[in-house]
């Protein structure tokens, strides 16, 4: 097998799409170079056309031309922040269904092999899910930890699943991760929440390969504070462990191997600092730790069908979670609920400092929704700046973004001021 290449590399050229890279990775040679048309023809064994939306300078989705139903995917389309986003989507989805769209000269992606059979991600999923499979592609912003995420579908237009593609180090691992959390996360069967199954793990063309079932969510309706509330205490509950000292738990052995891998890092000394710092203080402090799924955010969850839960809520609805990559089975318990309450602090904007206030002021309350011991609230919250810090680290070792420089100069700032200068600890509350 020959090494991947690399759809978010900083080598790639500026005058190469991002939707054009994942195509040649997806489907590699001996099939053709990716062509731009506005001409579609006919899908066959040896073509494949793909709409691409929004349009080809900005390309976030690639959807199957020949496939009944592909322009669900469109509903993944845009930011439901803007008032038109909606409207837009639900029209371009009613002229798919409509045929319209066939008639129309909307840009179209094409590969096409002179070899019927020619190996491709497709070939590879239909070998393993048994049937043909359509592939649907996810594209998103690119940033270091992107992943091609595809939609995939019967040749009826029937949705099959989803598959992440790792394409490097970094992605691969969080790739591998996931199939291993949603594993191990099914096997618990939860009560308050519901993950996709893990339907398959695999490698192909130097890339990893999973693939899970759909979740269905109802993005008009919102997830109730007490829904999350509960699946966040499940989920900490579930792998729960009695108080220990920080020092000798396994927790913190692995925050110094992460350490001492990014030693060489500019970030580095920095790192080592804080978590000399924290020792010193709090190795003998017994801390309880538990699970999180180390990226709890709005956009990771939604309220749908429930397939047979035993605590759905009354209108038949229960909590759908996505994206578990992140999942880790032991951290100070309260590292969700601080992880949602930090994204509405934006490193850069000209109302950080205030946002940031605001963060350390709701620290206590959203401790205190997963009974984090108040006298621990200041440690948890270190622990917490400290584990992105890492996690900001290691990705900037695969690609930067400014995005990602700004958020990890923020946690790292703020933990600094906390550990050097005399505070009062979150739980005794802020004037």
């Amino acid at each position: 097998m020959t090494k991947a290449a690399d759809p978010a590399g900083s080598s790639s050229s500026a005058s190469v799409s991002y939707a054009d890279e994942v195509t040649r990775l997806l489907w590699p040679q001996p099939w053709t170079e990716p062509h731009h048309t506005r001409r579609r023809q006919r899908s066959t064994s040896v073509t494949r056309d793909s709409y691409v939306f929004p349009h080809r300078a900005n390309p976030r989705l690639l959807v199957p031309a020949d496939v009944p139903g592909s322009f669900t995917m469109l509903k993944r389309l845009g930011n439901d922040r803007s008032r038109f986003a909606r409207p837009i989507r639900a029209a371009a989805q009613w002229s798919g269904r409509s045929g319209l769209f066939k008639v129309t000269r909307w840009p179209v992606l094409r590969v096409s092999s002179t070899a019927p059979g020619a190996d491709s991600i497709e070939t590879y999923l239909g070998d393993n899910l048994a049937q043909s499979v359509r592939a649907g592609v996810v594209l998103g912003p690119r940033r270091v930890n992107q992943k091609p995420v595809l939609q995939l579908f019967g040749t009826d237009g029937t949705v099959l699943g989803f598959a992440k593609i790792g394409h490097n180090q970094l992605t691969a691992g969080l790739v591998r991760r996931e199939a291993a959390s949603l594993a191990d996360v099914n096997a618990r069967a939860p009560r308050h929440f519901r993950v996709p199954r893990l339907l398959h793990h695999g490698q192909w063309s130097g890339l990893d390969v999973l693939v899970m079932s759909a979740l269905v969510s109802d993005p008009r309706l919102t997830v109730p504070f007490d829904t999350r509330v509960a699946a966040m205490r499940e989920l900490a509950e579930a792998t729960a462990r009695e108080p220990a000292p920080l020092g000798t738990s396994s927790y913190w052995e692995r925050v110094g191997r992460d350490s001492h891998r990014l030693a060489a890092t500019p970030q580095g000394p920095r790192l080592a600092g804080a978590i000399e710092s924290i020792e010193s203080g709090s190795a003998g402090v017994e801390l309880r730790l538990g699970g999180w799924h180390g990226d709890w955010g709005t956009w990771n969850m939604g309220m749908g069908g429930p397939e047979g839960a035993e605590d759905g809520r009354p209108d038949g609805t229960v909590l759908q979670l996505w994206d578990w990559e992140r999942n880790d089975p032991e951290v100070p318990i309260g590292f969700d609920a601080l992880h949602l309450a930090a994204q509405l602090v934006r490193p850069g904007h000209e109302d950080q400092l205030r946002q940031q206030e605001h963060f350390l002021g709701v620290v206590p309350q959203v401790l205190n929704q997963l009974d984090a011991d108040p006298e621990h609230h200041e440690l948890t919250l270190h622990l917490y700046l400290l584990e992105m810090g890492l996690r900001y680290t290691d990705a900037l070792q695969h690609g930067a973004t400014p995005v990602l420089r700004r958020r990890l100069d923020w946690v790292l700032e703020l933990l600094e001021l906390l550990l050097e200068q005399p505070h009062p600890t979150p739980s005794e509350g802020r004037p």
